[in-house]
């Protein structure tokens, strides 16, 4: 027959299983410390911010909307530039001669970000580094190269560096907040499908309504609950009939061997 358990059953099996749901839930949390703190390498990011200004922005004939959204729409331009060959190189050998970095200029293309807030002519440079004091410096470095080389590229006015980066004293990776309490809430979901495995692989008889509905029998008496401690006391056990007469024959009857 097929086992089911209510919903006042399952909180009773939780109650009964809360310590090993504790354990579970501790044992994620610290897997996921450990993990997060002795496993993950930390990386660091570090943002410089520019602005472009086009020399039609100092036409004051012109129209001031559909000149900011050209600036918008050169920022992808800009992005192309930053992350091109030619001021990468320029990017390397400077953080090479001034800080004596050895980045190739893949590896400088893999960390360098270029990010845009909506609607604004305000871009940033974003380097990323498992070294927060190289982040800030190649973020710096590459912000600085490329003032100096849009100028000579593109039909442009002014190019500003409106802040530059700070070295960065908190990592980006790992979340180490959201690590804990995703590995927090994994043990716990763990500690209660164990609970409900254990309660559905144990075949012991837990109350009366087995002994009536699956075992079709008759309940003789009920023996009262004793405690470890009443057990070493040597404390009496009281038992309780609860059958009727003609149940007690008849269960003795059908006890009886048949000859």
């Amino acid at each position: 027959m097929e086992e089911t358990i209510n919903i006042f059953e399952l909180f009773t099996i939780l109650k009964k299983r809360l310590l090993l749901i504790i354990v579970f839930a501790l044992l994620g949390t610290g897997i996921a410390g450990g993990i997060t703190f002795f496993v993950l390498t930390p990386r660091y990011q570090a943002a410089a911010e520019l602005i472009v200004q086009t020399k039609n922005d100092t036409n004051t004939g012109s129209n001031l909307q559909s000149d900011v959204s050209a600036n918008i729409m050169m920022i992808n331009t800009y992005k192309d530039m930053i992350k091109g060959k030619m001021i990468l190189s320029r990017v390397q050998e400077n953080l090479a001669s001034r800080y004596q970095y050895d980045l190739s200029v893949d590896q400088l293309r893999n960390m360098i970000q270029v990010s845009q807030s909506q609607n604004s002519q305000v871009f940033q440079i974003q380097a990323t580094s498992i070294n927060p004091t190289q982040a800030a410096d190649v973020a710096n470095v590459t912000a600085e190269i490329f003032q100096k080389s849009v100028l000579k590229a593109i039909d442009v006015n002014k190019v500003t560096i409106t802040s530059e980066a700070e070295i960065p004293t908190i990592s980006i990776y790992p979340k180490n907040n959201l690590n804990l309490a995703i590995g927090f809430v994994l043990g716990t979901v763990l500690g209660i499908a164990c609970s409900l495995l254990l309660a559905l692989l144990d075949k012991t008889i837990k109350d009366e309504r087995f002994i009536l509905e699956e075992a079709e029998l008759p309940i003789l008496g009920v023996i009262s609950e004793v405690s470890k401690k009443e057990i070493v006391t040597g404390k009496s056990v009281v038992f309780e009939i609860k059958g009727k007469p003609d149940a007690i024959d008849e269960l003795i009857h059908r006890s009886e061997p048949r000859v």
